[in-house]
């Protein structure tokens, strides 16, 4: 399954950084931050979202978002090629793809450079990323499984 997230890796290696560093900026003065990549039920895209917390209970009603392309039509490719999974509805092989895409994000929030975060007054354990469905079959799975692969657990407590 990795294989086939090959071209949506490499566009979250050549714009993620970018991203990161214009939320991270627009944070400066706060202390904590929590950035969301939100997908649809059938992942056919992604967005992010941020807020100035670590509560990420309420990040459907965060105001603070970018939709950037680099998210978007990559992942749709994927979900395309992969006409044999049902993304209407939960099964095993959607769950299967949902870990595969929380697992490129986390090689992808673990190459972000130290600097951005130094850049704008913030340790990485300050940033609280995560991962999950607008709505759908897996909206909490994916929040929890994605908030313990990207982080340490002293970071989330």
């Amino acid at each position: 399954m990795q294989d086939k997230f090959k071209t949506f890796d490499q566009a979250c290696v050549a714009n993620l950084a970018d991203e990161v560093n214009k939320i991270l900026k627009a944070a400066q003065g706060h202390q904590k931050c929590a950035i969301g990549f939100i997908t649809t039920d059938d992942f056919y895209g992604c967005y992010l979202c941020w807020d100035y917390s670590h509560d990420i209970k309420e990040y459907f009603d965060w105001e603070n978002s970018l939709a950037p392309e680099f998210l978007y039509q990559p992942l749709v490719d994927v979900v395309e090629a992969c006409q044999e999974i049902d993304f209407c509805n939960p099964s095993e092989e959607k769950w299967e793809f949902a870990k595969a895409f929380l697992a490129v994000l986390d090689q992808n929030i673990r190459r972000l450079p130290e600097q951005i975060f130094a850049d704008h007054n913030f340790k990485r354990d300050d940033v609280l990323f995560f991962a999950t469905m607008g709505d759908g079959d897996y909206v909490q799975e994916m929040l929890d499984a994605s908030v313990e692969l990207f982080h340490a657990p002293d970071t989330v407590r």
